[in-house]
Formats: C-alpha cells, structure tokens, sequence
C-alpha cells in the first residue's frame, strides 16, 4: 500500500528551461560530476559558481509554471491520504516561491540547504525514518537519472518518470520506471494500482 509519494521540482512538477549542458559549461563542471557537489567542496562554498547556478535557477523560477494536471493529481493522493513530499536541488528561496505563488503543499520539503541532494539517496532515507515507511510504501516521481538513481539507491521500486523531450539526459536504464505523459495519465496509473 503507498502512504508516500516523492516528487522533484524543476521539470517534474514545474516546467524547467534550465540548460544544464551550458551552466556546467559556465562552471566548467563536467557532465557526470555533481554541480552541488563541487561548489560546496571540502566544506567550502564557492561562492562565484553558486551565484551563476543561483541566477539560472532564478530566471527558471520567475517563467516556469506547473505541468499540466499536477495540482488534480497532488488533490488525488491527498484524498487518499497518501502524504507527499518534494525533494529538490533547487534553494529554499525559489522553493517557496513557486509553491507559495501557486498554492501547492506538501507534508514535507526538502531543499538543497539540508545537503541531501541526489542523485544520492540521502533524502528518502531522512523521509523513510521521519515517516517511518518502507521503501515499498513510497512511490517516486521524477523526471531525470538523478531521480532514478537516487530512488534506486534508497531501495525504492515504484519510479515514475516524466516524458520530457527534453530532458537531455536518459536514463541509463529503463528497468523498474513506468513513464507517463502528463499528470492525468500518471492519475490513471495509480488508480489501477491502488
């Protein structure tokens, strides 16, 4: 039985435009190197990076807008007293923002401050303990390998991953993830599972 569903943010449940192949280039950080990673090295914070990752983010959050359907589909798991949560790389700043400017809640949120990033599964361990659920009561809903592999990595079998042509990155593997098109499919999806 699901009690939880994990969301990420940016281009899981708000469109996202972020060019991550460009804003490493501005870093220069390589593909495959996490970018929170490297600019909070050796407990330092690199400040000059963090201001360019910063002022992406910000210009995304200011134009980006729910997908389609998410807000129906957040009022479906509530109705069914499924908790949510989001976890998310993205600050605590432009986290408030969009949650605030566009009236969604959920049971908990996870930002960057907290240092649980993915693709490491840190997060849903904090969430599993705090809820005292199993990985097999979680469902997990993303839209790029850092979900996946963060979801994989804490044990968790139900993956949802969000078609995006444009997600620029695949997952390296398709074993375990169901994909839907948009909110209302995922709707579907879950209605059969129950």
């Amino acid at each position: 039985m699901i009690k939880l569903a994990v969301f990420d943010m940016d281009g899981t449940i708000f469109e996202s435009y972020l060019d991550w192949l460009k804003i490493r280039e501005e870093l220069n950080i390589p593909r495959g190197d996490s970018i929170l990673k490297e600019i909070y090295k050796d407990g330092k914070v690199d400040e000059p990076r963090l201001e360019i990752l910063e002022k992406y983010e910000r210009e995304n959050t200011l134009q980006t807008k729910p997908i389609h359907g998410f807000s129906e589909c957040l009022h479906y798991l509530e109705s069914r007293q499924i908790k949510t949560a989001l976890v998310t790389n993205n600050n605590k700043g432009n986290t408030d923002y969009l949650l605030d400017r566009f009236n969604l809640r959920f049971d908990l949120v996870v930002t960057r401050e907290m240092r649980l990033w993915k693709p490491e599964p840190d997060a849903f361990f904090y969430i599993m303990n705090l809820y005292g659920c199993t990985a097999e009561e979680i469902i997990s809903i993303g839209d790029s390998h850092y979900d996946f592999r963060a979801s994989r990595a804490a044990h968790i079998r139900a993956i949802f991953i969000i078609e995006n042509e444009n997600r620029g990155v695949p997952i390296e593997s398709d074993d375990g993830i169901t994909y839907f098109n948009d909110y209302y499919h995922l709707k579907e999806i879950l209605k059969l599972r129950k």
